[in-house]
């Protein structure tokens, strides 16, 4: 098979032959199979998308998400037959309505590519750097440099737009210097110490990406067909709210200012463009993000009322996830991921 060897003495990669006949092994099939889901929804979205955008400059960036979903699904699809292993279900066209009106506006769908890359980079890397096969890695690598192209290009259009919103600006001491005493851990009672801006970061970013995930979930709940989805879709953007005005306050206490508002991106159509099993699987996806990112910002953020915040904020959303994951048992939705077979059921019981 065809691999990819990178000189370390250069910029430029070239393509060697790398003989490996070795079966996918437990971490390339689970990677592989969670990019035929996301990526079989992600054509779904992408597709309402392109077909409901009316700017002519973020029209064809939601086409070229099309594309590159598409080739992604393409790929795990001919791998998955040339290993003998299971196509998944995943998400088909009988999953969205591309005649339904306009659910989002288009500044939204900017705002979306961008908090869908940030979760594919993470997800792609992850996958890169725990695959052995060469073809499984070039595969990610590519996956990733596709990723960081779209990012860029939403981002481009949202600064030219006067639409992207930046984190805040901080003055910081001019010198280096050591902790000197614990009080830098203090948060509760007492004198704070003004945030670290590995913090700020945390909680800007707490904000935003909370704010996309609240307009996706309004949008469902005003369009979800069965009243069970559209419950938990409400449920969502409560502990969505909760966690803004929870990271907020963190920063207004110290006069750095909130990102701007967004009741603009939603519209007011009813007509549903996604299958209610599309959207809870969607709505549980990005809160397993939410998990990896507040894990992320826990271990990043050392002042303890934070601390709290989001050991807090990740037994919530988990338990959100796992509420999901059983409606959608439930109304026979979730699909089952590949596992190991169960080789106590596999022994030979004499009959009598």
């Amino acid at each position: 098979m065809k691999g990819t060897y990178y000189d370390p003495g250069k910029m430029e990669s070239r393509a060697v032959d790398i003989i490996d006949n070795v079966p996918l092994n437990a971490t390339e099939i689970g990677a592989c199979w969670n990019t035929y889901m996301q990526y079989t929804m992600f054509v779904c979205i992408f597709k309402y998308f392109s077909q409901t955008a009316e700017d002519n400059e973020i029209r064809p960036i939601m086409e070229d998400a099309v594309d590159i979903c598409a080739k992604r699904v393409k790929w795990v699809t001919e791998l998955f037959n040339k290993e003998g292993l299971p196509i998944p279900f995943g998400f088909s066209d009988n999953d969205v309505d591309l005649t339904a009106p306009r659910l989002f506006t288009d500044p939204y769908y900017l705002y979306y590519m961008i908090n869908a890359n940030k979760i594919s980079v993470g997800i792609s890397g992850l996958s890169f750097v725990t695959s052995g096969r060469a073809d499984v890695r070039d595969f990610y690598d590519r996956c990733i440099n596709s990723t960081i192209h779209l990012f860029n290009n939403s981002i481009n259009v949202l600064l030219s737009k006067g639409l992207y919103v930046r984190p805040p600006l901080i003055t910081v001491s001019k010198n280096a210097d050591y902790v000197k005493n614990q009080d830098f851990l203090g948060g509760f009672l007492g004198e704070r110490r003004t945030l670290l801006a590995q913090e700020i970061s945390a909680l800007f970013y707490g904000i935003v990406t909370n704010n996309v995930g609240k307009r996706l979930l309004m949008g469902f709940r005003q369009t979800a067909r069965s009243n069970q989805v559209r419950k938990y879709m409400d449920r969502g953007i409560k502990l969505a709210n909760n966690l803004i005005e929870t990271f907020s306050s963190s920063l207004t206490q110290e006069d750095i200012p909130d990102p701007v508002q967004w009741d603009f991106m939603v519209t007011d159509s009813t007509t549903p463009p996604f299958s209610d099993k599309l959207m809870m699987y969607h709505t549980i996806l990005i809160t397993t993000a939410g998990i990896l990112n507040y894990a992320a910002s826990l271990a990043t953020s050392p002042r303890h009322d934070l601390v709290v915040h989001y050991t807090k904020a990740l037994n919530e959303v988990a338990n959100y996830s796992e509420d999901g994951i059983n409606i959608m048992i439930d109304n026979g939705w979730y699909e089952e991921p590949p596992r190991t077979v169960d080789r106590r059921k596999l022994v030979n019981k004499p009959k009598h």
